[in-house]
This record gives C-alpha cells, structure tokens and sequence, in this order.
C-alpha cells in the first residue's frame, strides 16, 4: 500500500455501497462502507512486564476534555492487547503524514515491533516514538468490550506536540495525501 491521492468515487461504486445492496450483518459490506470514514492513525504503546509492547490502531478519539479522556478501540483476539491489558498506563502516540513505516512496524506480526524505533520513556517509563507528532500519556480509566473489540479510554495526564505535521489518514484501504 502506497501513499496516494484519492478522487470522488464513480456512481458505481456508489451504487455498491447503496442502503439496498449493503447488509450490515455482513463484516465484509461494514468494513468497505465503513472504509469511507477517514481515521487517523496512532501507535499505542506501554511497558509490559518490562518490556515495551505496542501495536497500530485506527480507532483513536477524543472522549472528554473535563476529565481529559481519549479512547481507542482494540480487536479481542490481538495477542499485544494480553500484553497492554497488563500495564496501567500507556502512551498514544499519533503518527504524521510521512511515518507509514512506523504504522506498517506495529501492525506486523514481528516479535519486536521495537526493532530500528527510536524512542524515549514518557514520565511513566511507557514508550514515546521519537518521530510521533504527538503524544499522550494516560493512564487506564475504563475497558469495556463492545462486540468483538475491547474499548480503552484513559484519562490524560501528560501530552507533548512533538512536531507540527499533518496527521497519517487511513481511508478507503489506502494512505490519504491531505
């Protein structure tokens, strides 16, 4: 997947993602009408019995700025999700528009997704990706499983804009050039 300049769809394709044709009960008919909702992409991460664990996610919001809360969403089957769901606190870091390769880093299946990372501790020891645009560390404020996926929201409490650039968009199943 490369970085490319999307355009307005075709009527067919439109016409493919009609109320009539999608069936919602269908995983793969939710995913490609859903694929038409920009997101942003961040690498959550923490220290898991010592050693720092992390994973891609695209399901990153703002929840509340009083208390200041974000959330994110995880699928209950990931095996990193066993590893974070041991740590208190962790670290969102949002990826900008030219870090597709931190983004392809924490989605593989590697052992250590750290490999060839640059990154310092956040006041928590949690890992803050040197090239992230932002980022949050939160600690653990609520987990609740919504379907098959768990939802995350911590509670901020440290956050730093590290560098001021656009932000990495994931839409229609390719990088979004803003």
């Amino acid at each position: 997947m490369s970085q490319s300049t999307l355009t307005r769809s075709t009527a067919s394709e439109d016409a493919m993602t009609s109320y009539d044709a999608a069936d919602p009960a269908n995983p793969a008919n939710l995913r490609h009408v859903l694929s038409h909702v920009p997101t942003s992409v961040v690498v959550v991460t923490a220290m898991a019995r010592g050693v720092p664990v992390g994973l891609t996610v695209g399901s990153f919001s703002s929840v509340s700025l009083d208390p200041p809360l974000v959330n994110f969403f995880i699928d209950l089957k990931s095996k990193t999700w066993l590893k974070l769901n041991e740590a208190n606190t962790f670290t969102v870091n949002v990826l900008g528009k030219d870090h597709e390769h931190l983004c392809r880093a924490f989605s593989r299946p590697a052992a250590d997704r750290f490999d060839g990372v640059d990154w310092t501790p956040s006041p928590s020891g949690d890992p803050v990706l040197r090239e992230a645009t932002v980022a949050l560390e939160c600690s653990r404020y609520k987990i609740d499983i919504l379907g098959d996926h768990v939802q995350v929201v911590g509670r901020v409490r440290a956050m730093q804009a590290q560098a001021p650039d656009l932000p990495l968009v994931f839409y229609r199943g390719a990088f979004l050039e803003l």
